[in-house]
Order: C-alpha cells, then structure tokens, then sequence
C-alpha cells in the first residue's frame, strides 16, 4: 500500500541469513506485545533459527508502534506504522510484502499462538514436508482453554462450513508459516481477518502440514473481532468458492 510507513530496523540482519519472518498486526497491544515478541525470539534462538517480526500497526491510540520501536534494542524488529486503521488482513500483507525471510508467517499479538510449535514448523518446511505450516487447534494434541461451550460451539460450526473448500482442520486459524514462494504472483484479498484460509485456497503450496497447539485467550487487551466477524467470514467463504469454481481448483 503506499500510505504505509515504515520505520528503519534498529538491529538489521542479512536478509541472506534469515530463515522466518513472521508478521504480527497491533491495534493497541501495548500491554503485552513483547511478551508475544519475547516467547517468539526464546523458541527461535533455542533453535538456533535465525529471524524478524515484522510489527504492523494501524496508528494505535496507545502507540504500540512507538512502544515497538523502543524494543528494537532488545529484538530483530521491523516496526509499520499505518496512518489508520485498514483493517486486519491488510496489515498482514503489507508485513508479508516488507519482510525479508525465506519463510513468512502470520501470528496474533495477543499470546493465544504457542512460539513453542515454530521451531517444528520451520524446520518442516525447509526438509520439505510441506510448503504451508498450519497451526492447528483440532487435531490430536491440539486444543482450546477454557472456551465455554457456545465459542466452540460457533468455531467448530465455522469450519464445518469449510469443509468442502478444503481438508484443513483448522481452516480458521490465524497462524501459519509459508515458503516465500507460496504467496508470489497471487492476489490476496480476504473479507474479513481469514488471511489463512486465503493462503490455504489461492497459494501455490503442494503440501500442507498441521501442527498442533493449545490456543489460550488473551490475558492482556481487548479482541478486536467485531459482530460483523461472522457476516465477513460467511462472504469470504462464497468468494472463494467461485474463485475455486473460475479457476479449476479442486478442493485443497
């Protein structure tokens, strides 16, 4: 997008040396973001993989882009600030199109994606496995703590109207790592903040992998889904089922 900012990284690495870059789009996370950026660099240091998180704001009214900017001393950051707020899957786009790593990857800001999974993650991508790495909440291992029985209720019933796009388990995660090449020369435009999912259906992956993991809601913030978030996801279903139909695309 051309309205983006985007500040100098205070802690550059060679882009020849970086392995992940994972995006995290901010609208005020103030109060525990670096707690996600924290458990991110512990599990990829432990690795011994080298990498970027790619900050992506929408101008928040608490400055979490400053407050990111001071963290430059401490962590390989890329800090974006938007002058408002564009909206979820944008954000995430925009980090993608900036960031520098063989592998790009998406998380939330709010600690509910386990840092602990990435190593795994990378490490199948670049042996081959697969070229899209889904972290996933329903299949073996995986799981949700303390949801009451409406949320599952209602994520459970989204998916079940996936199914027939495609085999994913966990087609409404919002966590996933991708060879760079999986997004180049397509267009993604999800309605809505299901930027996986579009992954899922548009990217040039020949192999997809779930990883499990135990999603745990945020102890610091406020969600930033609103009531339109079903709406969006009943649209952006539809629109993806005429891409597939328009292009060929048996399902995933």
């Amino acid at each position: 997008m051309d309205n983006i900012k985007e500040t100098t990284n205070s802690k550059p690495t060679s882009e020849k040396n970086l392995e992940v870059s994972i995006t995290i789009p901010t609208y005020n996370e103030r109060d525990g973001i670096e707690d996600q950026i924290s458990c991110i660099f512990k599990s990829l240091d432990k690795a011994g993989i080298k990498g970027e998180v790619v900050i992506v704001d929408d101008n928040s009214p608490d400055r979490t882009w400053e407050f990111c900017e001071q963290l430059k001393s401490k962590y390989n950051l890329m800090v974006i600030r938007r002058p408002g707020k564009l909206g979820l899957a944008s954000a995430v786009i925009d980090g993608f199109k900036a960031s520098n790593g063989d592998i790009k990857g998406v998380m939330d800001a709010d600690g509910s994606h386990d840092a602990a999974i990435l190593p795994d993650m990378i490490r199948a991508i670049q042996a081959g496995e697969c070229d899209l790495a889904i972290g996933s909440r329903y299949i073996p291992g995986g799981g949700t703590k303390d949801w009451p029985w409406t949320r599952i209720f209602i994520s459970k019933f989204a998916i079940m109207l996936g199914r027939p796009l495609t085999s994913v388990r966990d087609i409404t995660s919002g966590f996933c790592l991708f060879k760079k090449e999986v997004t180049e020369g397509i267009k993604l435009d999800p309605i809505g903040w299901k930027i996986v999912l579009e992954i899922i259906i548009k990217g040039n992956h020949k192999k997809w992998k779930e990883f499990p993991y135990m999603f745990r809601d945020r102890e610091k913030g406020e969600s930033k889904i609103g009531k339109g978030a079903v709406i969006d996801y009943l649209k952006h279903l539809i629109k993806l089922w005429k891409y597939m139909g328009e292009n060929d695309i048996k399902r995933v």
